[in-house]
């Protein structure tokens, strides 16, 4: 029986997909890797070391790729399914951690958020905070990529959004529906903006559009009234 799928979701990470591949391989019964639209060799690196690799002919975004990777996870009936970054933001020595919470907690989702004293800068941690408040006063790192999910949950939580902002999709859907939901927080190395192809301006305002959103479907009373109500349903 298949226990544990971990998925990675990679964009033009030839210089850290080995590492990351190589480490999940270590803790994971399978390791799928999406290549969504890399145009250096990310794709071929990762098949060469034995991960399953979906290729997208071209850069269709974070969302996407989990999408593609969800439901490729789910052809091998898997127990946990992970979800981690490539560039080794996080170190995948922790797989095994959030596995073990899942199954302690009863959890339906781990998060591995930022642990204090990490390397991000402080207006990144303000931002993650914001955020978070906004989505939920239950979760405090709404954006964390590393997290393990019980499989028999995530056709309930596939995201819609292609952009960065399907991690906040993912966690809104599973709080609507109940879900338990578990933090622990795990070194983290950041990045930096030199590294990064996402507009950190873009990025915000497309996670603030997601969460409103999905407060506004939540609780349509309570954000826009009973006319607004009304005008949503006559379109």
């Amino acid at each position: 029986m298949v226990k544990v799928v971990t998925c990675i979701p990679a964009y033009n990470e030839e210089k850290t997909i080995a590492r990351v591949v190589i480490e999940a391989q270590k803790y994971s019964d399978i390791v799928i890797v999406c290549d969504d639209g890399s145009t250096d060799y990310t794709g071929t690196i990762a098949e060469k070391l034995g991960a399953i690799v979906i290729k997208h002919e071209k850069n269709e975004g974070y969302g996407a790729a989990l999408k593609s990777l969800f439901t490729k996870a789910l052809e091998f009936s898997p127990e946990i399914v992970v979800t981690i970054d490539a560039d080794l933001q996080h170190n995948p020595k922790y797989i095994p951690l959030l596995v073990k919470l899942l199954k302690e907690h009863d959890a339906d989702i781990v998060i591995a958020s930022r642990a204090k004293g990490d390397e991000t800068p402080t207006y990144r941690r303000l931002a993650i905070k914001v955020f978070s408040k906004m989505l939920s006063n239950k979760i405090s790192d709404v954006q964390s990529g590393f997290r393990a999910y019980k499989a028999s949950i995530l056709k309930t939580i596939i995201p819609r959004e292609h952009g960065m902002e399907a991690s906040v999709e993912i966690l809104s859907k599973a709080l609507d529906k109940g879900y338990k939901i578990v933090e622990i927080p795990i070194p983290f190395k950041y990045k930096g903006l030199e590294t990064s192809t996402i507009n950190p301006i873009v990025h915000g305002y497309n996670i603030v559009s997601e969460i409103l959103k999905n407060k506004v479907l939540r609780k349509p009373l309570t954000y826009l009234g009973i006319p607004g109500v009304i005008f949503i349903v006559l379109g």
